[in-house]
């Protein structure tokens, strides 16, 4: 009898634990929605941007007023914030080309996979939508390579511009560092392009640049002789 009762108490208490995990995780994930569909309305401040520091004086904010909401059951502010939050429109945001950027970088991803091993992608630093797209200034060359599945020229950040992630070491970057590289260019002509697209083994660059008459474009440079 007395081990039976201590297999039910243990049942008993995986399945409480099991099930307050699930409502963590659901609460969670609504507040995240809401934050995340909200940030769109937010000031379009690169020091207010970020994943770490700059997401604390807008995105977390938000994500603890409706995770209060959330688990309070404010179901009439909840509502009311969904009827704002569910339909907005990201092309007619603050972050209007940040959107238009990142799902130019998408319409890449979708190159065949021989396409992206002879491809480069390279950004001037005069791109300032996507240098600026957040506070650490170290994380933005993650992102094209990570949407797109190619790699960067000319891809480091200047190491004289201000962050607020103040560990520029880690990332990985002590490495390229202590190799003696860093970034050299603002611009880069379409034969330093090339030029350096060839030392790296790629016979194509992808320049993701603006114009000041469409807007963000892209130019493809072919380097084979």
């Amino acid at each position: 009898m007395g081990k039976k009762i201590i297999i039910y108490l243990t049942l008993l208490i995986l399945i409480t634990l099991s099930m307050l995990e699930i409502s963590r995780a659901i609460f969670n994930y609504i507040s995240q929605n809401f934050t995340i569909r909200e940030s769109f309305y937010f000031v379009n401040d690169v020091n207010q941007k970020g994943t770490h520091w700059g997401a604390y004086k807008q995105f977390y904010p938000s994500y603890k007023k409706y995770k209060h909401m959330v688990i309070n059951f404010k179901l009439t502010e909840l509502l009311t914030s969904f009827s704002r939050v569910m339909n907005v429109n990201p092309a007619n945001s603050n972050f209007k080309k940040e959107y238009e950027l990142v799902t130019m970088l998408y319409d890449l991803s979708e190159k065949s996979q021989l396409f992206k091993r002879e491809t480069a992608i390279y950004i001037p630093k005069t791109l300032d939508i996507y240098w600026d797209i957040s506070c650490d200034s170290h994380m933005p060359p993650f992102i094209a390579p990570g949407i797109t599945g190619m790699a960067m020229i000319e891809g480091l950040p200047f190491l004289d511009k201000n962050s607020c992630y103040t560990h520029l070491l880690e990332y990985g970057y002590a490495d390229y560092y202590s190799a003696g590289k860093q970034a050299e260019y603002i611009e880069m002509s379409r034969d330093e392009i090339c030029e350096r697209a060839k030392k790296e083994g790629f016979v194509r660059v992808i320049e993701i640049t603006e114009n000041n008459e469409v807007g963000i474009v892209t130019i493809t440079h072919e380097c084979v002789d």
